[in-house]
This record gives C-alpha cells, structure tokens and sequence, in this order.
C-alpha cells in the first residue's frame, strides 16, 4: 500500500515509524529544512518502553515527488486543513482515499446525516466551506487516536504512552478499505480496530478533550492533576455532562461513564495535553474544532452548555492574551 502522510508533527512522525515496515511511506512536510533532516536521519523516536529507534523515512515538503496515493493520511491541526487542500490533489488518483487524523469535531460530520444536520457546513471548523466543498465524503474514512506523542524537532518524537486508533466510514459501511487499514495498522502494533459508528468514537474522545486540554491551558497542569484535583475533576465532569447532552441529541451512545472516561484519562499519567504543549510553543489552539464545535452543535438543539462558554471565553483570552 502506498501511503502519503501530509504532517510531519508527532502524530504523522509515528504513524509514519510505525506503518513503513509495512507500506511504502511518504513523508509530506511544509518545510525543506525539515524534510531534509528526516531523509538525512529518519525519523528518531523513544517508545513507552524508552528505547531508541531510527527508522528511515522518504520526506519532501514538494508532495509532487511522490504522486498518487492508495492512501492519504492528513495529520495537521483542525485549523491549518485549509492550508494543505492544494496538497491532496497531487497526491490523489480516482481510488485515493483520505483519511483525516486531527482533533476534535471533523468538518465532514453532518455528512450522511439526517435533519437537521443534513447538508449543514459547521461555521467552527469550516466557516467558508472550503472543506466541504473541496474533499469528496465518499473519499474519507474517519479516524480516532489516543496516542500520547511529543514532538521534539524536526523528525524526533517520543511516544508517551498508548497504541489505540479506531477507523470507520462516515457512512457507516464496511469496505475493503475500511478492513486493509485497519488491518494494517494492527500488523503495525497499533491497538486498531474498525467501528460501525465512528461518530460515536468522535464523541467518545471529543468527552475528555474538550473538558481537559482547556484547563490544562488554564493551570497549566498535566492530565492526572487535572483528573485528580478535586477543583478541575468537577469543572471537568460538569463540562463533560453538558457536552453528553448535545451528543445524546445527536444520537450518539457513550460507551462509558463520566467517571470511567475522567479514569481513563488519569492513567495515561503527567502527560501534558497536545493544547497545553501548543500554548507552550506559541501555537495557535484548536479550541474552535474541540470547544467550539460543540457549542455550535448545543446551539442547534437549544442544549445549554454554560460552562462550555465559560472555559472557551477563559481559554480564548489566555492564549490571545499570550499572543499580545
């Protein structure tokens, strides 16, 4: 299988790692520089166990150099998508598939939905419909991770902790496609597995991130003080009750309880969240895909999500506040 990876982050470095024993890789990135350090050392990664491995990986920041694709894995942030459009044309012949891996409410979300969803361009995460327009639905396959990865330079990552991606097509059906990445993935030593309803697994991630990688702006805090500090686990819980609701009115089902969903987030341990080490770094947040989506959606129901709005507006001035 060939595979082009557009993102050379910590996600699409370990992906990339982790899938070139076993399909042909391309790296897309937007610098030279950086392309040129990873064809120069591969990509250098620490795994949970903390050995080293080196693993080499074709890179170029001109996606021309590789041509079409079975495959296109985009692992930017929710907010740059719009900026690799012009990336995924030259990557793409007619059976390409693309294959989105990023944070938050995804753009094609109302795709094959019913009212009042149906045919609805989400103003948080694709105010002018450029995504809508420009990525055919039936192309995409949808795609969830819990993978805690740290970016440290150009090619050098260190996988913090987990294994688990979770695939399924926006329409719910089970293709050849579907079945091959998946299983790829598996034989890659991802803990990978396909859904019938990967909406669900949006939600499911969306429940923690939205509550956490807010407040890990705000205080600063690693994920297991967040989930432990009796403060921030009842400002989480509340966030994570106002967000079940709208999700519920969407027809989505969570797997497990609030409590559950808080546990399983404390386990992976003094992690700092991918906002927090954003706000670190001086990036740009994606509050819009994580926070904002989600009030959209409250919106549209008439569900009240008041603590949603409190932590976005807190959040929002923080990082504006930084930038200035």
């Amino acid at each position: 299988m060939r595979i082009a990876i557009v993102g050379g982050g910590s996600v699409g470095c370990l992906i990339a790692a982790r899938l070139a024993a076993n399909a042909e890789i391309s790296l897309v990135v937007r610098r030279a520089a950086a392309a040129k350090e990873i064809r120069r050392h591969g990509i250098r990664m620490t795994t949970p166990a903390g050995r080293e491995v080196r693993v080499p990986v074709a890179a170029s920041d001109d996606p021309l150099a590789f041509g079409p694709q079975d495959l296109v894995i985009v692992c930017v942030k929710a907010y740059a998508l719009k900026g690799v459009l012009h990336v995924l044309p030259q990557l793409s012949g007619p059976e390409t598939r693309i294959m989105p891996v990023i944070n938050g409410i995804p753009w094609w979300y109302p795709a094959a939905q019913p009212a009042p969803l149906a045919g609805r361009v989400l103003a948080s995460v694709d105010p002018d419909g450029l995504l809508s327009a420009a990525i055919d639905p039936e192309r995409l396959i949808g795609a969830v991770t819990y993978v805690a990865v740290e970016s440290q330079g150009d090619g050098v990552i260190r996988h913090v902790n987990d294994q688990r991606f979770v695939f399924g097509d926006p329409a719910g059906r089970e293709t050849p496609e579907l079945a091959g990445i998946t299983d790829l993935f598996v034989r890659s030593g991802f803990a990978a597995r396909a859904s019938a309803d990967i909406r669900s697994e949006i939600w499911t991630k969306l429940w923690g991130n939205l509550a956490f990688n807010p407040l890990s702006v705000l205080t600063g805090a690693p994920l297991t003080t967040i989930c432990t500090n009796p403060g921030t686990r009842d400002v989480s819980a509340r966030m994570m009750a106002e967000a079940r609701a709208v999700a519920e009115r969407l027809g989505v089902t969570f797997g497990m309880s609030i409590d559950e969903r808080i546990a399983t987030s404390a386990a992976i341990g003094d992690f700092k969240t991918s906002m927090l080490q954003d706000y670190e770094a001086g990036r740009r947040l994606e509050l819009e895909a994580i926070v904002g989506a989600a009030i959209e959606l409250a919106e549209l129901f008439g569900v009240p999500v008041p603590t949603l709005r409190t932590i976005l507006a807190l959040t929002d001035l923080r990082a504006n506040s930084r930038a200035a």
